[in-house]
């Protein structure tokens, strides 16, 4: 009760009252976040990081938390600055002016429905490619209707949608590191321990990570779109940020112990220990040719 008392004081302190329901505790808020980033997001990204990064992919996603963690903190102050539910509006506006506020508002609606669209056409596409029979298009709408429908029905209704979607997610990423975990015990396809995918100082270079790093931020969007809630969490700005700073946590400590379980398998398979005894003969270096690059297990054509 003082938790809502004092977040409804501070959107009066700004010229607001409250009209929105809050009923998000900070588990909502962390579930909301996650679900926004996604736990398995490296999975539809990790050839082109692994190949980009030269198999070290828990490196690039650990340097890539470190970067993230400044954005995050910026939100936890401009959250508790601005506790309003207008997230980057809100902050843009009474920071920097109205017109700004106004570019930056369309910016983020732009994202948000850029975001959702991306994911519909990603799941779309691997429906079609497992399921032939299954036309794209129709799986689209169909996505569309059905997010449609949960917004409607209301946040506490989407709230608990989130928490089934996580927890599918959850499930199958708990079956992928129990299945993995036991073939690397039983050493199938090669696999063994090793501190390769999290550093090998021959290949290391600031220009090597940083590429390989504008690829795997693509999993990380999503953790600021807790701030929109601002105005319906039991808890106000001080939850907001919370949630904020675990989600993203949360998630990168995922991203970094899925991606290196996987790259033990990849370093494990022939191909890849041949492609990585060619090049530490020629002494790579970060201004080698693309085609040279190319020896890495994941080519473009597989990706075709």
């Amino acid at each position: 009760m003082a938790n809502l008392e004092t977040a409804e004081r501070e959107l009066e302190a700004l010229g607001y009252r409250q009209e929105l329901k809050r009923s998000l505790s900070l588990a909502d808020l962390v579930v909301y976040g996650l679900i926004f980033i996604g736990p398995t997001a490296p999975f539809t990204v990790y050839g082109f990081v692994y190949n980009a990064s030269h198999g070290m992919p828990p490196l690039v996603y650990a340097v890539g938390l470190v970067a993230m963690t400044f954005t995050a903190l910026s939100y936890l102050t401009m959250s508790r600055e601005f506790p309003l539910s207008g997230s980057v509006y809100a902050y843009v506006a009474r920071g920097a002016g109205a017109f700004a506020g106004f570019l930056a508002g369309w910016a983020i609606l732009l994202d948000y429905i850029l975001l959702p669209t991306l994911s519909y056409i990603i799941a779309a596409t691997v429906l079609h490619v497992l399921f032939p029979v299954l036309p794209k298009i129709p799986l689209i709408l169909g996505f569309i209707v059905a997010i449609t429908a949960v917004n409607l029905a209301g946040l506490e209704a989407a709230v608990w949608v989130n928490r089934l979607l996580l927890l599918a997610q959850v499930a199958l990423l708990v079956a992928f590191l129990g299945f993995g975990t036991w073939a690397l015990a039983h050493g199938v396809g090669g696999a063994r321990l090793s501190l390769a995918p999290l550093f090998q100082p021959e290949a290391l270079s600031p220009h090597l990570i940083f590429g390989a790093l504008s690829l795997a931020v693509l999993s990380f969007l999503g953790f600021d779109a807790v701030s929109t809630l601002a105005e319906e969490a039991k808890g106000g700005a001080r939850h907001v940020g919370v949630a904020t700073i675990l989600s993203l946590v949360l998630a990168a400590a995922l991203f970094i112990g899925q991606t290196y379980l996987a790259s033990l398998f990849v370093l494990g398979h022939p191909r890849s220990r041949k492609a990585t005894r060619r090049r530490r003969r020629s002494c790579w270096c970060p201004r080698r040719s693309a085609g040279q690059a190319s020896d890495w297990p994941f080519r473009s054509a597989a990706w075709r």
